[in-house]
């Protein structure tokens, strides 16, 4: 029996374009679809065909024109931002560019989301030490992200997902910054997790060869 975790029920979105003559565009355009708990979901399209919108429509940083959104059991397509932020918690993500503030260390980049959450300091480094061996980079703790490859900075905003212990996460074209001989240990590695620890993936990227080794489905986004 499935135990979805994402749920579109003919989802649409749309945007007022700007300028004189002002049209409607539809980035998304009746999508209905279910992930489950544990599954590895792939989403592939060109640039425009909407992906970027559908990872904001799950975050509720857009809302759906119509339809709904349905994330871990909650409908979200009116909450309040008050009661998003315990579902956001559960939702980690990687993405393209790192995202990693050069100013702090290996170790202090992960564990940011505790901090703002005020989790206990022991509980922070307990938690950071683990994750840094979970994806081999004990010996660059204290490193910055100048210090470190594509491949390892990617690593560390994995790692940084992961800390809150999330029910989901989201890697937005989060390899296709990445040489190609790097790409494939990314990927081996967010495998492993999953069957470590049964977090489901939504994996979007445009390199369909990717998306078929490391999903369990794939849905395909058309412009």
């Amino acid at each position: 029996m499935s135990d979805p975790i994402i749920t579109f029920d003919h989802v649409v979105k749309e945007f007022k374009t700007r300028g004189r003559g002002a049209n409607i565009a539809r980035a998304v355009d009746d999508v209905s679809l279910t992930i489950d708990r544990g599954d590895i979901f792939g989403i592939i399209g060109y640039s425009g065909a909407g992906k970027s919108t559908l990872v904001r429509l799950i975050n509720a940083l857009e809302r759906p024109t119509s339809g709904t959104v349905t994330v871990l059991g909650t409908d979200i397509t009116s909450l309040s931002e008050t009661k998003l932020r315990p579902i956001r918690q559960k939702i980690g993500m990687i993405f393209q560019q790192f995202n990693l503030f050069s100013t702090k260390t290996v170790a202090q980049n992960i564990a940011y989301p505790l901090q703002l959450d005020h989790w206990r300091k022991d509980y922070q480094d307990r938690r950071v030490n683990e994750l840094l061996e979970f994806v081999g980079l004990s010996e660059h703790a204290n490193k910055y992200p100048s210090q470190l490859s594509g491949g390892q900075k990617q690593r560390v905003g994995i790692a940084r997902a992961l800390i809150m212990n999330p029910k989901l996460i989201i890697a937005d074209e989060c390899i296709s910054a990445l040489d190609v001989s790097i790409q494939a240990q990314v990927v081996n590695l967010m495998k492993d997790i999953q069957q470590e620890t049964g977090t489901a993936y939504l994996f979007i990227a445009h390199d369909l060869s990717m998306v078929k080794y490391i999903s369990d489905r794939i849905g395909v986004l058309h412009l």
